[in-house]
């Protein structure tokens, strides 16, 4: 009796151990691309036009957990920019991702008409 009480016991941890992976997933996925942006945001400001290879290994890296439509989005140039530009089209569709029932395109186009 107390063998299968500890079975079940371990059971039921390890099943709270993969829905708090999934619970907290979004959250890691979101700290990685803030990670990334936040680096190539400095490069920017320090005037560095060419990211090293080594830096965009370690972003394709960083970016690995995420969604395949996210990483789609991730465009593999040495330009900081480019890769900049590229980032915050991948957070964007993390948070649709994340957030299908949102309408970001209604936000968008009423902004447009607002200007």
């Amino acid at each position: 009796m107390i063998d299968r009480t500890n079975e079940k016991i371990g059971e039921l941890q390890q099943e709270i151990e993969r829905e708090n992976s999934r619970r907290y997933a979004f959250q890691r996925m979101l700290r990685s691309t803030d990670r990334v942006l936040w680096k190539l945001e400095e490069m920017n400001r320090d005037g560095v036009r060419e990211a090293a290879s080594d830096v965009r290994v370690e972003i394709r890296e960083a970016m690995s957990e995420l969604p395949r439509e996210c990483r789609e989005a991730l465009r593999d140039s040495a330009s900081v920019q480019e890769l900049l530009d590229s980032m915050f089209e991948v957070q964007e569709l993390l948070f649709r991702w994340r957030h299908p029932e949102f309408a970001f395109e209604e936000d968008e186009s009423e902004r447009e008409r607002a200007s």
